[in-house]
């Protein structure tokens, strides 16, 4: 008897989406990273790096699986008019907040009666957690 063996997750999405400290959806997953830009410093007299210094920090969050809320949809909230605004992700345990956000992609899917965000990608200047998210 073969078993095959793989990690669950819930069909359901499971983390509510906020915009602006509104909420917009549910998101089911989620996956950030975090890059920083590095300049490198040359000792005087030499071409030869003597040390890296940070620079601006930047957040790439990328959302699978979002479903709008319809009734904010006809209130004209979409990806697409967004600039500059705060992301939040509440869980049971945490909040995790982006801010200085712009999305860089959005890929929709639609099926007869609904439509969901297949996936988003967007960057952010910051980030926080809160912990104690929703419930």
């Amino acid at each position: 008897m073969a078993m095959s063996s793989f990690l669950s997750t819930p069909s359901v999405p499971s983390l509510s989406l906020e915009i602006n400290g509104s909420p917009v959806g549910l998101v089911h997953d989620f996956r950030e990273q975090m890059t920083v830009e590095v300049t490198a410093a040359a000792a005087r007299g030499s071409n030869l790096p003597a040390g890296l210094h940070p620079g601006a920090v930047r957040y790439r969050v990328q959302l699978n699986r979002v479903l709008l809320d319809n009734a904010l949809l006809t209130d004209g909230i979409t990806p697409y008019g967004l600039h500059n605004f705060t992301l939040s992700i509440v869980g049971q345990s945490k909040t995790v907040r982006f801010t200085g956000c712009e999305f860089t992609s959005v890929t929709v899917r639609c099926e007869a009666g609904a439509s969901l965000i297949e996936e988003a990608e967007l960057m952010a200047c910051s980030r926080s957690t809160v912990t104690g998210g929703g419930g």
